[in-house]
């Protein structure tokens, strides 16, 4: 009788049933957020219910169906198996394995979510000044050269300049160590002053607009910090080159030669430093966007969305693989046990009644979908629809989600 109960419930368009439904239309068209039934959630025999629907499916038609499964559940326990195991009913036990396993995803993903809310939500802040900034600039993608690339230009720049002026400092100063290291500060002086100069030239028009002094001051200062790193390093290069040179000119008069050009020979090395710090400071600029600001967006969208992936995989991903692990496991456990039964006096029958608990299933999703379609229709377009997980989502995404009634 159970089963008929059921399937005798009024489910006409224009029934009591529907009615009781559909008066709910214009109430949730009203303002303030529109939170669904989450897959797992207590009381809700499926996910992507408004709070009308899911109230309208437990009092109006859970119970009978309740009774309708057990009955069935009941007749099912009379098939006993071997070790007088008592029979089952797949769709019921399968909906028990995935309403524990979607239970615990639940409880996972809203761990997740409490405990790294302010990560998530530096996230989101982060991605919407990038998407505005991304906007402006005409949907372009932002150069963003990590910070070691910057570092191999700088020291691509150090390397040869250290080839072209050690022997000279080390001839100058006569002190291996002390002249290795004025060669180095020399190069980085070179390296530093190429790279500030190629930000400075690619973001000309940002630094220096007219009417933000604020920015002008910045880029005024990076590129004469530039100048002056670079005038610091010539000189200290040419000044050693020079006076070596001088040195040399007594050793060639003494031997009776003509003695090399100090200025020339300086002006060749000076030329190859100058070269090197060219070089430099193209590459620099190729490597590096014309708008800073929206660089650093970019990097700072990247930077926090790297520590929400890497956060997310250990504490969310990896574990509902565990969980999704262990459900199908146990469902492979589930088929094994209701394979049993195939053979079994009854089963037949069991099956039919089965097929008429889908069939009023089916009926009763159908009007679920009814209503959220006109719902659908008479939702304002920015009203705010919020899934399980906390994400927001449209009008129509919501009018695609599935509804899917659990047997349990």
């Amino acid at each position: 009788m159970s089963l008929s109960n059921y399937q005798a419930l009024d489910l006409k368009k224009g029934g009591e049933k529907a009615a009781k439904l559909f008066e709910h239309i214009d109430n949730e068209c009203g303002p303030g957020i529109l939170r669904l039934t989450g897959d797992g959630d207590a009381g809700s025999a499926s996910a992507n219910l408004t709070p009308a629907m899911n109230t309208w499916l437990n009092s109006e038609i859970i119970p009978t169906r309740a009774a309708a499964l057990n009955a069935i559940q009941m007749e099912a326990a009379q098939i006993v198996l071997s070790g007088s195991v008592p029979g089952i009913v797949p769709e019921i036990e399968a909906d028990k394995l995935k309403r524990r396993r979607n239970e615990r995803r639940a409880q996972v993903n809203a761990g997740f979510y409490d405990t790294h809310k302010r990560d998530l939500d530096d996230l989101a802040e982060a991605e919407s000044e990038y998407l505005v900034m991304k906007t402006y600039e005409g949907g372009r993608e932002a150069r963003t050269p990590s910070k070691l690339l910057d570092a191999l230009v700088i020291i691509g720049i150090l390397i040869p300049e250290l080839f072209m002026n050690y022997r000279y400092f080390f001839d100058s100063i006569q002190l291996g160590s002390v002249a290795l290291g004025s060669a180095i500060v020399a190069g980085l002086g070179f390296g530093f002053s190429a790279y500030m100069a190629g930000r400075f030239w690619k973001a000309f028009h940002f630094y220096m607009r007219p009417d933000d002094p604020q920015q002008r001051q910045k880029g005024l200062r990076m590129i004469s910090i530039a100048a002056s790193l670079l005038l610091v390093s010539l000189f200290a290069v040419g000044a050693v080159r020079y006076f070596g040179v001088i040195r040399q000119a007594e050793e060639f008069l003494a031997l009776g030669q003509v003695p090399p050009n100090p200025l020339l020979q300086t002006s060749f090395l000076l030329f190859g430093n100058l070269l090197v710090f060219a070089l430099g400071l193209a590459v620099t600029y190729l490597l590096h966007d014309e708008n800073p600001l929206y660089a650093e967006k970019a990097e700072k969208y990247e930077k926090q969305k790297k520590l929400v992936d890497r956060i997310r995989k250990k504490e969310l991903v990896d574990k509902l693989t565990e969980i999704d692990q262990a459900y199908q496991q146990d469902a492979q456990k589930m088929t094994a046990r209701a394979n049993l039964m195939n053979s079994k006096p009854g089963y037949a029958e069991l099956r039919e009644k089965i097929g008429y608990l889908m069939a009023k299933d089916n009926e009763v999703v159908a009007m679920l979908q009814d209503y959220r379609g006109k719902l659908c229709g008479k939702l304002p377009a920015d009203k705010v629809i919020v899934k399980e997980t906390g994400q927001t989502i449209d009008v129509p995404d919501f009018a695609k989600l599935g509804i899917e009634l659990y047997r349990c």
